[in-house]
């Protein structure tokens, strides 16, 4: 497990893997299952999961911006620093 609960992170830019965008989130759950890129299209999801080759593994939940985001792949988070702020 790369992070724990009540850890802050920074989600990776989608275009940038070197830089992060947003504010900190809090991870608040960690699990094993599928990974969601798209929230509510499962149809959608499984087959970008089946395209990339990726299977069941470790994901977090997270708090970020005031809302819930589910099945996070810790690749997409990095651990906040005090200097990020």
């Amino acid at each position: 497990m790369k992070f724990k609960v009540g850890d802050l992170v920074r989600i990776v830019s989608s275009t940038d893997s070197s830089a992060c965008c947003g504010q900190p989130a809090v991870i608040i759950r960690i699990y094993k299952a599928d990974p969601k890129i798209f929230l509510h299209n499962e149809k959608e999801n499984r087959k970008w999961l089946e395209d990339e080759g990726i299977s069941s593994e470790i994901v977090y939940d997270i708090i970020y911006d005031g809302e819930v985001e589910e099945a996070v792949r810790a690749e997409w988070l990095r651990p906040f620093k005090a200097h990020d702020a």
